[in-house]
């Protein structure tokens, strides 16, 4: 199986911020971007799915849009530590998904954005990421 070389860095920023505002997964911010992208398959059946993918984005949409008004902003920042660490996550989602410059990242943005490292290990087609393609991801992002 043919692998091509990927930047990571999107997957970086969304998992970034989906780990800003939930303790129980702070530390995972540590770990390869293959690894995180894989613990969105929910239902532990070891694939990942677009559907999956998809379901992650919105969590971490609805996690990050504090003020409900449908836009990631500079508004949906906390007061204290909290704050600081919006403002990375925040920089972070802006760079990869606020498609039209802005500087708020819509629900569809970051929904409905392509991802390019489930596009790249999705080898057959099929929108699943099975154990053999994410296993073939892990082994570029460690190769690149």
């Amino acid at each position: 199986m043919a692998i091509k070389t990927v930047n990571f860095g999107g997957v970086a920023a969304l998992l970034s911020a989906v780990c800003m505002l939930n303790p129980s997964v702070a530390a995972a911010q540590a770990r390869d971007p293959v690894q995180l992208i894989s613990e969105a398959g929910a239902n532990g059946d070891g694939a990942v799915s677009w559907v999956e993918v998809i379901a992650m984005r919105t969590q971490t949409f609805a996690r990050l849009d504090r003020n409900k008004d449908g836009l990631i902003s500079a508004a949906d920042r906390p007061r204290g530590a909290f704050g600081v660490r919006f403002d990375q996550a925040y920089a972070s989602v802006k760079s990869q998904f606020d498609a039209n410059g802005d500087n708020l990242v819509s629900r569809a943005e970051m929904v409905d954005a392509p991802s390019p490292v489930f596009d790249l290990g999705d080898t057959n087609g099929d929108r699943i990421l099975s154990a053999e393609e994410l296993a073939a991801l892990r082994s570029a992002a460690r190769n690149k």
